[in-house]
C-alpha cells in the first residue's frame, strides 16, 4: 500500500476531527453573541447566538452522518451505510431551514411593525461581537472547506455550504 493513499477511516477521523473543532468554536461563538446581544441591547446578535446555536446543531448531524456511514455492510444494508452522509446533508438542510425562517419572519414583523421608537441601538460590544464573529467564521469556512475537500465528505461539504451562508448573512446583519 502506498503511503500518500488515505485510508477511509483516517477521512473519517479528519472529518470528526474537524466537526468537534466546529462544534466547540460555534458554542462559544453562539454563547458570546448571546451575551454581546444582551448587553449591547442587540436584536441581530441575539439571533446571530441563534443561528450559531443552530450551527452546533448541524455539525452534530454531520458528525452522526459520518460515523453511521462508515459501517460495514450488514443483513439489513448489504451495500453498507455510505449514503446515510448524504441523509445526513438532507436532514441538515431541511433542519437549518425552520431558524432561519423564524429569523426571516421576526426580522420582517419589526420592519413592517412601524414601531422604530421601540428598537434600541446596540451597544459597541455587539460591534465588536460581530466583528470578531465573521473573522471566526471566515477562517472556519476555509477549515472545512479544506478538510472537505480532503476527505471528499458529502456532509462536510454540507456544513461548509453552511458557513458560507452564514459568513453572507453576517454582511447583510452587521
Amino acid at each position: 500500500m502506498k503511503k500518500n493513499k488515505i485510508l477511509p477511516n483516517e477521512n473519517v477521523n479528519t472529518a470528526i476531527r474537524v466537526s468537534t473543532i466546529t462544534l466547540i468554536i460555534n458554542l462559544i461563538l453562539s454563547l458570546l453573541k448571546f451575551v454581546a446581544g444582551y448587553i449591547g441591547k442587540s436584536s441581530a446578535m441575539l439571533s446571530d447566538a441563534v443561528h450559531s446555536a443552530s450551527d452546533v446543531l448541524s455539525t452534530i448531524v454531520v458528525m452522526v452522518g459520518i460515523k453511521i456511514s462508515e459501517k460495514r455492510p450488514d443483513k439489513e444494508h448489504p451495500y453498507g451505510h455510505e449514503r446515510m452522509e448524504c441523509v445526513a446533508s438532507i436532514i441538515l438542510a431541511a433542519a437549518l431551514a425552520v431558524p432561519g425562517a423564524g429569523i426571516g419572519y421576526s426580522g420582517i414583523n419589526k420592519i413592517y411593525s412601524g414601531q422604530y421608537n421601540t428598537l434600541s441601538v446596540p451597544g459597541r460590544i455587539a460591534l465588536t461581537a460581530a466583528v470578531l464573529s465573521i473573522v471566526i467564521k471566515e477562517w472556519m469556512y476555509w477549515f472545512t472547506r479544506g478538510a472537505a475537500k480532503h476527505t471528499n465528505s458529502d456532509a462536510l461539504q454540507a456544513g461548509h455550504e453552511r458557513s458560507a451562508q452564514h459568513r453572507a448573512g453576517h454582511a447583510a446583519h452587521h
